[in-house]
């Protein structure tokens, strides 16, 4: 495991240049909208979920809930950033705010405020803490969260015991995705993106350490999705040099042309641009000839 750490850090480095790492956070605030409300049913596409983010755009053919929840996650994607570089955190007091957040016009009743009721996980045997629990295992778990320092296990394993504690109606998985984010980003890792195609896969590997203790297997799969988002980030944005007829992720075309991302998906939502093609997980690809059009 300690092998798979150093290479993940080592990969890191690469990201170090602070105009490139800007470029990929402003893009993560949709990604990561899109990717995790995804997990939780959100039937928006990943172009919807920008136009909602970047534009601002509440309504359409899906359910309002929907676009809210993207917005919403959004918010708490710029409220996580603004954490970053604080000295020291009160992880509880972050936990219920970013949880109040998320539910914000969604379930303004039980938003920040830990459950009262006993609820299960669809589709999972797991038996979930006794609600009258919840208060003191939260306290306890932040508290460890406060004295340990971060770092990608310590993001790894907060993600899992928010998860298995469960202390909100709705909304524990997008909470604890964003607390792994933030402990991540603080740790000076970029975040794990978990693609829609590896929402079965990520649920069975939460599950099976839930039932039968599997710990090693979890914190492998963990790593591996973080290896993976680490070498996405640098196909979309790496500066490596380009053939001519090279096609390009819309991290790299923008960058090409001069423009931010923003100015590429306002002219594709305006049909001024098409993609050439897409890549396996659904993202557009252009070629450089295409900057013509973006620069007239």
């Amino acid at each position: 495991m300690y092998k798979i750490l150093d290479a993940i850090y080592k990969k890191q480095s690469r990201f170090k240049d602070p105009v490139q790492r800007n470029e990929i956070i402003k893009w993560l605030k949709t990604e990561l909208t899109y990717t995790s409300n995804h997990i939780e049913g959100n039937t928006l596409t990943r172009e919807e979920t920008a136009l909602t983010v970047e534009e601002g755009i509440t309504s359409g053919s899906k359910p309002l809930k929907d676009y809210i929840e993207a917005k919403n996650h959004a918010k708490a994607i710029e409220y996580i950033l603004s954490l970053i570089n604080e000295e020291k955190l009160a992880y509880e007091k972050i936990i219920l705010n970013i949880h109040s957040i998320i539910l914000n016009g969604i379930n303004d009743e039980f938003k920040g405020r830990y459950r009262t009721v006993r609820v299960r996980i669809s589709g999972s045997n797991v038996v979930l803490p006794n609600p009258l629990k919840v208060p003191e295992l939260m306290k306890k778990f932040s508290d460890k969260l406060d004295q340990k320092k971060d770092s990608i296990l310590k993001a790894i394993e907060a993600h899992y015991k928010l998860v298995e504690i469960h202390p909100f109606i709705d909304g524990n998985g997008r909470t604890a995705r964003l607390l792994m984010s933030l402990i991540l980003l603080r740790s000076q890792v970029l975040p794990i993106l978990i693609q829609p195609k590896e929402r079965k896969r990520y649920l069975s590997h939460i599950n099976e350490r839930n039932l039968k203790g599997r710990i090693f297997s979890y914190y492998s799969y963990m790593l591996g999705l973080l290896d993976k988002s680490l070498k996405m980030y640098e196909a979309m944005f790496g500066t490596t040099s380009d053939s001519e007829d090279e096609l390009l992720t819309i991290g790299k075309f923008a960058k090409f042309c001069g423009v931010p991302i923003s100015t590429i998906r306002y002219y594709l939502r305006i049909k001024k641009l098409e993609p050439r093609s897409y890549t396996n997980a659904g993202y557009m690809l252009f070629n450089k000839e295409q900057a013509v059009v973006v620069r007239s």
